[in-house]
């Protein structure tokens, strides 16, 4: 079986196989697949067709295999179902199968992936009681990674960007002639991303002098490893000048004093740290010195995190995307969503490194979350000996693994890895620089 992947490229299908096996065993990217093909299994052949007068192309490109990548799987999943893969004839051929992948995203949000009922003695521990009933304690643990993908920087705006190089979406699209300032909504200066407010125009000039140096820095230690290899080293690939910013690893806060001079403080992203629901803040907070901080956005958003539920045997019940941040009470509701679908079985406890918030909020509305009243709620261990305060009282009460015997073996150790989602980013994490340029559609398939 072959599959069409370009106007005159067919790809085998065991082909297509073994690319999806290396991304999925080993981390290899598009580009290392289409490089590792050209090189040993088609350079002659390349040559051969190349001198016969053919005119359509013999390199095998990154497009080539993520399209492979799509139909297979779009592919396998129908065969699964039952049904039949239907897309359009013409077209350009990046939005041919939009249409199928949106399907088949929504297929698994409201069904559940194949493993949605799984379990096994990993996951899930039964015991007889003294009465000769049966229990049984099954653990879905969730955690965050900070992996993300372009995004409007509209705060909780989830609409696809029409381009990844555009900052907002296409509802948001006239944002762009805005000050990049949060809570200024003067109009941009000709070739700037700030209004002409002096203390503004200080921000994007501070901005852009750090990036600058920044850039000097990342272009000495290439040019130190390409002069000094060695075999850690990557291979260092020119990335096209599309004028647009890259999104910003770090936080940028900006200070304004009584005289109106500008300080800018950064630091390094706080990753998927959960958080309480807050109200949006005024234009500028105060510092405790008096002077005015405001934020601003400058280079393209990413989402926050990848928010996982893992089993404790590593398998990964659901994902879902956080966009402005990991706030606790949406971590609830993706567990309730994700348990709703209709072959899962609701587990008896779930582990969250922030639970103790997320169990505030449900104590606080006990009719809201009704569907937590029988599910136990603490925190992992690692995090409750090492991150939470034995003065936090409702921490200390409700949200300690010891209080649960059924966490624990015959001989007092604990019975579960808790710490298992802690692995599963580490294996995740390979595909960080595989994930940033996808569009929402294809980034949610992945």
């Amino acid at each position: 079986m072959y599959i069409k992947v370009g106007d005159h490229q067919y790809v085998e299908r065991k082909l297509a196989a073994m690319w999806i096996s290396m991304m999925l065993l080993a981390w290899v990217s598009a580009m290392n697949c289409a490089r590792i093909y050209d090189l040993a299994l088609s350079e002659k052949q390349i040559n051969n067709i190349s001198a016969g007068g053919w005119q359509f192309g013999t390199l095998l490109t990154t497009d080539h295999i993520w399209d492979a990548f799509i139909i297979l799987n779009l592919l396998d999943l129908d065969e699964h179902n039952g049904t039949r893969l239907q897309v359009p004839h013409t077209g350009n051929q990046k939005d041919r199968f939009t249409a199928a992948m949106e399907e088949h995203n929504l297929y698994v949000i409201q069904h559940g992936q194949e493993e949605a009922g799984h379990f096994c003695k990993k996951c899930m521990r039964t015991w007889n009681e003294p009465d000769g009933s049966q229990r049984k304690c099954q653990v879905i643990v969730s955690d965050g990674l900070n992996m993300g993908f372009p995004c409007c920087a509209k705060f909780r705006c989830t609409n696809p960007l029409a381009n990844n190089q555009h900052l907002f979406c296409t509802q948001h699209f006239g944002l762009h002639d805005v000050c990049a300032v949060d809570g200024c909504d003067n109009l941009v200066a000709p070739d700037h991303k700030t209004c002409m407010l002096p203390a503004h125009a200080e921000m994007e000039r501070l901005h852009n002098e750090r990036g600058k140096v920044a850039f000097t820095l990342k272009d000495r230690l290439q040019k130190h490893r390409t002069t000094h290899p060695n075999h850690n080293t990557t291979i260092p690939v020119p990335v096209e000048d599309t004028g647009v910013e890259d999104a910003e690893d770090d936080v940028k806060t900006f200070e304004v004093d009584g005289e109106g001079s500008v300080l800018m403080q950064t630091r390094k992203h706080p990753g998927s740290i959960g958080i309480v629901d807050d109200v949006d803040e005024c234009e500028a907070k105060k510092s405790d010195g008096g002077n005015r901080k405001f934020k601003a956005k400058f280079g393209r958003q990413r989402t926050h995190n990848k928010q996982t539920l893992i089993r404790l045997c590593g398998v990964i019940h659901a994902r879902v995307t956080m966009y402005g941040a990991e706030a606790v009470s949406n971590v609830p509701l993706f567990v309730q969503v994700a348990f709703s679908v209709p072959a899962a079985h609701k587990p008896e406890h779930h582990v969250y490194d922030t639970n103790c918030d997320a169990k505030q909020q449900v104590h606080a509305h006990p009719d809201e979350w009704s569907w937590f009243k029988d599910i136990g709620m603490c925190v992992d261990v690692w995090h409750f000996l090492n991150k939470h305060a034995v003065t936090h009282h409702f921490c200390q009460e409700f949200c300690n693994p010891a209080d649960y015997p059924e966490l624990l073996g015959p001989d007092g150790k604990w019975f579960f890895n808790t710490s298992v989602t802690e692995q599963t980013n580490v294996w995740l994490g390979g595909y960080h620089s595989m994930c940033q340029p996808p569009s929402l559609i294809s980034s949610l398939m992945r």
